[in-house]
């Protein structure tokens, strides 16, 4: 199933510009949304863990070995965003943003999430597939 994914989201990512420029705006937006998300409290813990969870259970789905490089990557910058002021994840947010924008600039096409909201969860593990020299074990 992720090749699947990863294939329909690869065709809107050819250009090695936008794979680089989303290889620093994917990150940037992840750490940004856990930390403005970690403000919301519900009861005992934050929001940005439920969102954690949720997100990394849909990628175990996928794959099992990538989910579990997710739940590392997502833990690392959980707590980067714990110590993160909202201001700065504000700014983060936005230059994340910016890079996508710019990557698809590049690439001469629309990102992947306007045809399939799924693509914005798909993201993420996308560059941690790439990262692993694009293959599923």
């Amino acid at each position: 199933m992720a090749h699947t994914y990863f294939d329909d989201y690869g065709a809107y990512h050819r250009d090695p510009r936008n794979r680089l420029c989303h290889e620093i705006g994917i990150p940037l937006i992840v750490w940004s949304l856990f930390a403005l998300l970690e403000l919301v409290r519900i009861g005992p813990t934050d929001l940005a863990a439920i969102v954690a969870i949720l997100v990394v259970a849909f990628y175990v789905r996928l794959s099992a070995t990538l989910s579990l490089a997710a739940l590392i990557a997502f833990a690392a910058l959980y707590v980067v965003g714990a110590h993160t002021p909202w201001p700065l994840a504000l700014i983060a947010f936005a230059a994340g943003w910016v890079f996508q924008l710019v990557g698809h600039a590049f690439e001469g096409r629309k990102p992947a999430f306007t045809t399939n909201l799924v693509h914005l969860l798909v993201g993420p593990l996308w560059i941690l597939y790439l990262t692993f020299g694009g293959a599923l074990p």
